[in-house]
């Protein structure tokens, strides 16, 4: 429990899933279990909901694109699911200041600070007591390419400043502080949704360090030994493990060619692909990989404790962190904007090579190397990543933007 006054406290977000571990589910649970009251307002997508590919990609593990509104309650905090629509792929939720009116929070947290809902939240503002914080999730490597480009595509340039940049940079004044979740985010924010450097802090995402732990019990060894027989890998095998969408921008793909060039040298390394996408076919016709659908957060802590390395061939993803926190060493591309994921505890590719990320695998052969990498990740996401440690960092800014302002922090 906290020292600090009883808040109540909305998170919004444009998505909402059960079961899963991105910030909309992991800090409102964290916020409980510091006391606080805490409500997630969201609409009735589930996440990804807004993806052309959301049928053949995700339907069967999280069930149907969009659900009923409603109210329910999950790990101590309710979640308030309103009807929303679609406006060129963004999520536009009805009713959405007249529910923040009706919960009378202190704070208001919205997950993404260049969306609708935080550009309704910023105009509100003026006219209502909470005080307005975000977070900041866009990654240079799924920014637009024509934004990255020095010349050319001057129209669309111009579109998009004035249809994001603009928005975000007028929303950005009502808010409190915006939390870049990784370096890159923060460089998005600033020079791409004109979020002004002051406002920004730098604060990365957690892992839930009791749930994603090593097999270092006799029963988590034994449940490991299990799962490795039922998913036909032996004792010897190296397992590579990789989580999420099979798809062309995470590119699992390159992971299968590179266990596949293994298996004529070191038959040893095998993939574990934990997901659903358009390169199923082609991860499969490689040799030595096995695939699982997509699991909920506590079935994937048992398939990371079952693997001895984990690899993300492109976009960096929040599931680095989960991989860490159980111990295994990670191999990511030379281009992802947040090395202190994987600084001490993991190694470089050269991104979109087959050939490095082999040779890259090939150096973890050692189960001393393996050890010594993952005992390092442990130890960081115990010290500096954990979902307690930002939501008391948040606490902490909410209850000082209160404090500043002379607002009662008392519960309503």
């Amino acid at each position: 429990m906290s020292t600090a006054p009883k808040l109540r406290i909305a998170i919004v977000s444009a998505f909402y899933s059960e079961g899963m571990g991105y910030s909309e589910n992991c800090l409102p649970k964290a916020l409980v279990g510091l006391g606080h009251d805490v409500h997630v307002v969201a609409s009735t997508y589930n996440v990804y909901g807004n993806e052309p590919l959301y049928d053949e990609t995700y339907r069967d593990f999280l069930g149907p694109r969009e659900l009923a509104p409603g109210a329910t309650m999950v790990d101590g905090y309710q979640v308030h699911r309103l009807a929303a629509n679609l406006v060129s792929g963004y999520v536009s939720m009805k009713g959405l200041l007249a529910k923040i009116g009706e919960l009378a929070p202190h704070i208001v947290h919205s997950i993404e600070i260049a969306s609708l809902q935080t550009f309704a939240l910023a105009m509100k503002k003026p006219f209502a007591r909470y005080k307005l914080f975000c977070e900041t999730h866009q990654t240079m490597s799924v920014l637009k390419p024509y934004m990255k480009q020095a010349k050319g595509a001057w129209f669309k340039k111009a579109a998009y400043r004035m249809t994001r940049t603009l928005p975000t940079y007028l929303a950005s004044l009502a808010v409190e502080k915006c939390y870049a979740v990784t370096p890159d985010c923060g460089e998005v924010a600033t020079r791409f949704y004109g979020v002004p450097r002051s406002k920004l802090r730098l604060l990365s995402l957690g892992t839930d360090t009791d749930l994603f732990h090593p097999a270092e019990s006799v029963s988590d060894r034994a449940a490991r030994r299990e799962l490795r027989e039922r998913l036909r890998f032996t004792d010897e095998d190296i397992v590579c493990i990789y989580t999420g969408r099979f798809s062309r921008d995470k590119h699992p793909l390159l992971l299968a060619r590179a266990i596949d060039a293994l298996s004529y040298t070191d038959p040893r390394f095998k993939g574990l692909f934990v997901g659903e996408g358009i390169q199923r076919d082609e991860i499969a016709a490689c040799r030595n990989t096995t695939i699982v659908p997509f699991m909920t957060h506590q079935r994937l802590a048992q398939h990371y404790r079952a693997s001895d390395i984990a690899v993300w061939p492109r976009q960096e993803s929040m599931s680095m962190l989960d991989a860490a926190s159980s111990g295994l060493p990670l191999v990511v591309s030379n281009k992802i904007g947040e090395p202190q994921r994987m600084s001490g505890n993991g190694k470089v590719y050269e991104e979109n090579t087959v050939a490095s990320l082999r040779d890259v695998l090939r150096s973890f052969a050692s189960a001393e190397e393996r050890r010594s990498y993952g005992t390092a990740g442990r130890r960081k996401m115990l010290e500096g990543f954990s979902w307690t440690r930002f939501a008391r960092t948040v606490e902490s800014d909410f209850v000082g933007a209160l404090t500043a302002d002379g607002q009662e922090s008392r519960e309503k």
